[in-house]
């Protein structure tokens, strides 16, 4: 019969390095005194850079934060009850103040009457993997938030644009254009996500579609704010109106004309302002068609928008919320 102690020495060496590895942490629990037995791993998760004299279950139960606390004793409570598994995951308070996420296991170890003497476990840091959960959980809210006010504003494009065409080539023209803002938008905002947009980079984007006018529109910024999606995605519709309109009827339709864009930043909130020079004379709207129905009430709630037509060009104001 072959020797089986070689084998079984590397078995336990590759089971140290795999411990070691994965920074799990091993533990023993003596039920009736509380006392527990660990490698150095558990108490380094828990904050303490050196093994400690001593570890007890009351002194677990103190790191496990107060909220947590009440859960994660009556899981132990209910695992020594019918003799099972004690599997948990919780937050901690390390020694060094900072709150961590742990995920723990127990198996118990029976004695000879068939009571449960120990348990016998691990301990793993999941922060990180917490972390990663709850920004993918961010993330996952916030797209289908952009994508119920995608539809939605779809839909009344569709339905008010449709109502006011005079023509098929018309409707098909106008919800063309406003699409396609959409998608200009949507395509800034997956290009960096984390870091938001800034009103100059969505208006230069917008232009980017009318290379001819990039000389006529003059725009001066300071320090900008960074946009949210659906705030990115308003003032997108914002300035594709006014674009449009500009090129239809205003400074835009002439050789001549020009647009002054200026960006203002403060804390809490920042000032946008459109105002036409050099096209034909305006007169006061009778009625709000969709352009201007859009304009003014893309931004919702997080700011407003005021629309105006003195004679020698159309005005905008947007003021946006920031915090």
């Amino acid at each position: 019969m072959p020797d089986l102690k070689p084998f079984a020495r590397s078995s336990t060496d590759l089971l140290q390095l795999i411990i070691e590895d994965e920074h799990i942490g091993i533990w023993e629990l003596d039920v009736g005194s509380g006392r527990a037995w660990r490698n150095q791993t558990h108490d380094e998760i828990f904050g303490y850079p050196e093994l400690l004299d001593e570890w007890t279950y009351d002194m677990f139960l103190e790191h496990v934060v107060e909220a947590d606390r009440a859960r994660v004793d009556e899981r132990q409570q209910s695992a020594l009850a019918n003799k099972d598994e004690w599997r948990f995951q919780c937050r901690i308070r390390r020694a060094d103040g900072q709150q961590r996420w742990i995920s723990a296991a127990g198996r118990p170890i029976f004695s000879p009457a068939g009571e449960v003497e120990r348990l016998i476990g691990h301990v793993i840091d999941i922060t990180e993997t917490k972390e990663r959960e709850a920004r993918l959980g961010l993330l996952t809210e916030e797209l289908n938030h952009r994508v119920r006010n995608l539809l939605a504003m779809i839909k009344a494009m569709i339905r008010l644009s449709g109502s006011r065409a005079k023509d098929v080539g018309s409707f098909v023209t106008a919800l063309e254009g406003r699409v396609g803002s959409l998608a200009r938008s949507h395509e800034l905002m997956i290009g960096d996500n984390s870091a938001g947009l800034t009103p100059s980079e969505i208006l230069k984007t917008e232009l980017s579609v009318f290379p001819a006018l990039r000389d006529r529109a003059k725009i001066s910024c300071g320090d900008e704010p960074r946009l949210t999606a659906s705030m990115g995605q308003g003032l997108t519709m914002v300035f594709h109106e006014l674009i449009t309109n500009a090129i239809k009827y205003g400074a835009f339709s002439t050789d001549t004309g020009s647009v002054e864009i200026s960006i203002s930043h403060t804390d809490g909130s920042a000032t946008i302002r459109w105002k036409e020079r050099g096209g034909p004379t305006v007169g006061e709207q009778a009625s709000a068609g969709f352009g201007t129905t859009l304009i003014t009430g893309a931004i919702g709630s997080r700011g407003a928008v005021d629309l105006r037509y003195p004679p020698d060009g159309v005005e905008c104001v947007v003021e946006l919320d920031i915090d």
